[in-house]
């Protein structure tokens, strides 16, 4: 029997990957095993282990962080007629149906989230954030502001899978676009991480409203990035009483 061309092999190895991430054998959230270990595992190439991987991430269903591996991001690939069509629109546009989703996500999360969506979110903010810990200077540019898992985490412990596709769906043409960059670079890794502690707080403490108030003064900070004009809401307009304590450990007391 022929041994498969490279470009059949390389399918063949996206196949598989493609269904170990669709079963939930790598949860969304998860790293990946490394190039080299899915290259042992496998018994294929690293240059096909990496060009599987790419067209995953092509797919929305994976994405790769500098200096911190692969991570699931979907359990189903973004459909690309979606992607061409979010691709028409402006930053601002594209940030301001984000802030719809985003808010509805957390209120519902809030509501409704379990111990485990916890640990998920407290991981992401964890790998995303650690970049701004240990100063911005040691970190790739814009990597100490990006959050799309803890926003995927969040899309995820609504409950609802459509909002959660959509966020990942939105993510992965902000992505494609640039405009996920772009963003990050503009922001203050300093004040991303506390407005992420703030609302990681309210959505622990199960605290509805001001889980929807802290993501949409997140995303307005957001907005003001792409020079977009804002209209005070009721959400932005709450004045939350009372201090939030810091996220701490889930295990603490």
């Amino acid at each position: 029997m022929a041994e498969p061309s490279g470009s059949a092999l390389a399918r063949q190895t996206l196949a598989r990957l493609k269904e170990r991430v669709a079963c939930g054998e790598w949860a969304v959230g998860e790293r990946i095993p490394t190039e080299p270990e899915l290259t042992a595992e496998l018994g294929v190439g690293r240059s096909t282990v990496r060009e599987a991987i790419r067209s995953l991430a092509t797919l929305g269903m994976v994405e790769s962080l500098t200096a911190r591996g692969t991570f699931v991001r979907s359990r189903t690939p973004t459909p690309s007629l979606l992607l061409e069509a979010l691709s028409a629109y402006t930053p601002a546009e594209l940030i301001g149906f984000r802030r719809a989703i985003d808010v509805e996500a957390a209120q519902a999360a809030a509501a409704q989230r379990s111990d485990e969506d916890l640990r998920a979110m407290e991981q992401a903010l964890t790998d995303e954030m650690d970049p701004a810990h240990r100063g911005v200077d040691e970190a790739p540019a814009g990597s100490a502001s990006r959050c799309s898992r803890f926003h995927g985490t969040i899309a995820r412990a609504s409950g609802n899978r459509l909002l959660a596709d959509l966020e990942a769906n939105l993510s992965a043409a902000m992505d494609a676009s640039g405009v996920a960059d772009s963003v990050a670079t503009s922001l203050d890794p300093a004040a991303v991480i506390a407005e992420h502690d703030r609302l990681f707080t309210c959505i622990r403490s199960g605290d509805v409203a001001r889980a929807a108030h802290f993501m949409a003064v997140h995303v307005d900070n957001t907005l003001r990035c792409v020079g977009q004009g804002l209209t005070a809401s009721e959400l932005t307009a709450l004045t939350p009483t009372g201090d939030l304590p810091g996220r701490g450990r889930l295990g603490a007391a």
